[in-house]
């Protein structure tokens, strides 16, 4: 793959393609998923197609692909392609639930999910390891190059800095403290608990990391794709279970975390009960941190059960959903400051082969005029303003009797940029009193 000067591509070419939580059905998401297993298989289509450099993110909300594409629409109509061989669903029903973003949109979007903006808890850190985890292995097989690399590194930076200066990652961190507390209020201690996480959502595998941390004695993982339950289970060092034994694992927990989100109960008030029962009706921590919730709230309703939501945690945590959205906004202001910096010096750099190719020009010149005067100053100084004024000088002169001369919106373009790259008065170039040839000049 070659690759040009890494600020030295148009901007249009990124962009990002994919589906989250928030746009697309659970049944989709669920086709769309990439385990890492598999991720190899989808990004050697992506080269075989070669649609130039790309990474694929695919966690249990989201699935989308940033690409910095050989051509920009080429690249979207192919991966939709890609996509929607790989979920085997219909190529228009597939579009209608993706977000598609390019340029500077896409290069916002890449900034706030890798700062967890975009998340479905604000502030949770799993998906800045995610996202890092999708960047390495699509390294790995090639497929970031220089270009794509500038673009990661500055997420990267920006994510750190918005955790750093807005505390937005405080919130996730207190709620799965929150958790440790309920759960050890509840049990004791809980080294001879059994904790099951029952969906793949960021925020429960978070808390279910946080527990294992402080020696929870056994961890069970279900999802409805077995894929997502086994990436799970491997980073938590834990067993993993079909989500046909739900109500077997249910029975074996003390504690219940669901981080499903599939708009539907997945413990409803009479599997509940049942689990109980074959509780023989020891207590029970439920804590729903999907929305909308997993749980039926009439769960609530069964004595031994002891059911927690993420404003329940939140508030014990004082952290409520106020101070989460302040501190949002924060991490979005800065956000867009960073990314007009990141535009605006990429841009700059953009430049430079321009900059240093005049220089290159001027110093031949200068160069040239030192060996010519012969050590007499004000001859080099004269030659000097001469030789560098002659070629700007035609080309005004020819542009002056392409465009009808003065007035036209070429020359008011040429007279303005030759204004701010010269620091020039406002006077109009080729006023009377200036003089225009330095030829001329000399001989006179």
């Amino acid at each position: 793959m070659s690759h040009e000067d890494a600020g030295d591509w148009p901007l249009d070419r990124l962009l990002v393609i994919g589906t989250n939580h928030r746009r697309s059905s659970e049944d989709t998401r669920d086709r769309l998923f990439i385990d890492e297993a598999r991720l190899p298989q989808f990004l050697a289509a992506i080269a075989q197609a070669r649609l130039g450099q790309g990474v694929v993110v695919s966690t249990c909300n989201r699935t989308e692909i940033h690409l910095l594409a050989s051509e920009a629409e080429r690249g979207r109509e192919r991966l939709i392609d890609l996509m929607s061989l790989w979920a085997d669903v219909d190529r228009d029903q597939l579009a209608a639930e993706l977000y598609i973003r390019s340029g500077r949109d896409a290069l916002r979007h890449m900034f706030a999910v890798a700062a967890s903006l975009d998340s479905l808890v604000i502030g949770e850190p799993e998906v800045f390891g995610q996202v890092k985890d999708a960047h390495r292995i699509a390294r790995k097989h090639e497929l970031v190059g220089r270009e794509l690399e500038l673009v990661y590194q500055a997420a990267y930076a920006i994510a750190k800095k918005v955790r750093n200066q807005t505390g937005i990652g405080q919130g996730a961190v207190s709620i799965a403290a929150a958790a440790q507390s309920v759960a050890r209020d509840l049990h004791g201690d809980l080294k001879n608990c059994t904790l099951l996480l029952a969906g793949a959502g960021d925020m429960g595998e978070l808390i279910a990391a946080s527990l294992a941390e402080r020696g929870i004695g056994r961890i069970l993982v279900t999802d409805r794709l077995a894929a997502r339950a086994r990436l799970v289970a491997r980073r938590l060092d834990c067993h993993w279970s079909e989500m046909d034994d739900l109500d077997r694992l249910m029975a074996e927990a003390d504690l219940i975390l669901t981080a499903g989100g599939s708009r539907r109960y997945m413990i409803d008030r009479d599997r509940a009960l049942a689990a109980v029962k074959r509780r023989r009706y020891r207590p029970v921590l439920m804590i729903d941190t999907a929305v909308p919730g997993d749980i039926d709230p009439q769960v609530d309703e069964i004595d031994e059960v002891f059911l927690y939501r993420i404003e329940d945690l939140e508030n014990i945590a004082a952290e409520g959903r106020g101070g989460r959205e302040q501190k949002a906004e924060e991490a979005w202001a800065l956000i867009e400051a960073e990314l007009d910096r990141f535009v605006r010096d990429r841009a700059q750099r953009a430049a430079v082969p321009a900059i240093a190719d005049l220089r290159k020009r001027f110093e031949t010149v200068r160069s040239d005029v030192l060996n010519e005067s012969q050590g007499d100053a004000e001859k080099a100084t004269r030659l000097l303003i001469n030789r560098l004024l002659h070629t700007p000088t035609q080309a005004l002169k020819d542009l002056a009797t392409t465009t009808d001369g003065a007035g036209t919106v070429e020359w008011v373009k040429a007279q303005k940029l030759l204004a701010r790259l010269f620091e020039l008065d406002d006077k109009p170039v080729g006023d009377k009193n200036t003089p225009t040839d330095p030829e001329q000049e000399n001989k006179e």
